[in-house]
């Protein structure tokens, strides 16, 4: 049985680009990064912003929902899944308990120095009119990880900091990782 990933972070913290990585080395490898399916919705989409209101938390329900029902399925077919999403300070990220209550899950959080990923943040191009907004949503993230680390830890949660890592060292170890779990 394959293993589905599950790598979260703060905006700029390598999630999606880590991700990408991990399922193109893979012979079987599917990447599910949860922004594209909230981008789905055309008419109404909410972003996450100062004001969470009921509906932007219904939004990013659906989006993991569909998220962990994709990974199974792709799973199933014997795809090694590596889902991406941002850790949700607000849920918890609890609209995952039933993925990880499964079999050969693994949850990683990648967290990189703050002064790295705020680095990163304000290197994207095209610049985001939300940087601001979003350089406080990753302070706001990172303190939350810092009182959480020991229980997300003690929950199977493995913690990355990849501050000095290339993007292919951080899949190495990641990789790496997997493989000698599964052995």
């Amino acid at each position: 049985m394959q293993n589905i990933l599950l790598v979260v972070g703060s905006p700029a913290s390598g999630k999606s680009t880590i991700s990408q990585a991990i399922a193109t080395r893979s012979a079987k490898g599917v990447h599910i990064p949860v922004d594209d399916l909230r981008t789905m919705v055309q008419g109404g989409v909410l972003h996450p912003g100062p004001n969470w209101t009921p509906e932007l938390i219904h939004q990013l329900k659906l989006a993991r929902q569909t998220a962990t029902d994709m990974a199974l399925r792709y799973r199933e077919a014997d795809f090694l899944v590596a889902i991406d999403d941002f850790w949700d300070s607000f849920s918890q990220l609890q609209e995952y308990a039933t993925l990880l209550n499964q079999p050969n899950i693994t949850p990683i959080i990648l967290k990189p120095e703050l002064s790295v990923v705020l680095a990163r943040n304000h290197a994207r191009n095209p610049p985001s009119e939300f940087r601001e907004h979003m350089d406080d949503g990753i302070r706001m993230i990172y303190a939350d990880l810092e009182k959480q680390e020991s229980t997300l830890k003690a929950q199977g949660w493995l913690i990355f900091d990849t501050s000095n890592d290339t993007i292919e060292s951080s899949v190495t170890r990641i990789i790496t990782l997997l493989e000698t779990s599964t052995s």
